[in-house]
């Protein structure tokens, strides 16, 4: 992914780094000490404080759907093996981001990011239809569930879930919540039982 220009990066990396330090807030004084720019520079590339968020969001969803794309899974093993393995990767990608607690709590409340987050959400759910129904073509899934409808309530509880994992103290590992999801997500499709 193309880096953005140096004033825009350097606002993105502060913000990132005040969210978390600030819990899910951003105080300006303290974004303009970080970043080294001037409450003009917020403006001028991302319009206001909300913008900055999206834009974070942005980059978040993005480096989240890169993560478990097709592209990072063998083709050739069985669905079941293959979305464990994306399970994996949502657990492992979310672990590894700082801000994912973040951004899947106080800060998805914020109306700009909400209806964001609402939008990626109902393009996941679409794309989890479709693989579910791709399952059960191959036999490898139960024939008599709705995929549309298990889609959305497994991306949901997925969703949910992750952020039920982040909020945890201690953590349990990748493996762990990767397992604890994965189990869910087996018997809502009836993988659990072919």
């Amino acid at each position: 992914m193309a880096r953005a220009p140096l004033g825009r990066q350097q606002l993105l990396d502060a913000a990132r780094a005040e969210l978390v330090a600030g819990s899910g807030t951003v105080d300006l004084n303290a974004l303009k000490r970080r970043s080294g720019l001037s409450t003009g520079a917020l403006y001028h590339h991302f319009g206001s404080k909300a913008g900055l968020l999206v834009a974070i969001y942005e980059e978040f969803h993005a480096g989240l759907v890169a993560a478990i794309a097709d592209e990072t899974i063998a083709d050739s093993i069985g669905w079941g093996t293959r979305e464990r393995a994306r399970t994996r990767n949502f657990v492992a990608y979310h672990f590894a981001d700082p801000l994912s607690e973040l951004l899947l709590g106080p800060i998805s409340t914020e109306p700009e990011v909400a209806e964001l987050e609402a939008a990626a959400l109902a393009r996941i759910i679409e794309s989890a239809g479709r693989n579910i129904r791709t399952g059960q073509q191959s036999g490898e899934l139960d024939p008599a569930i709705d995929p549309d409808l298990a889609g959305a309530c497994v991306m949901g509880a997925l969703r949910h879930g992750i952020a039920e994992q982040l909020r945890r103290h201690p953590r349990p590992s990748v493996d762990e919540a990767t397992e604890g999801l994965w189990r869910f997500i087996a018997a809502a499709v009836g993988a659990d039982r072919l």
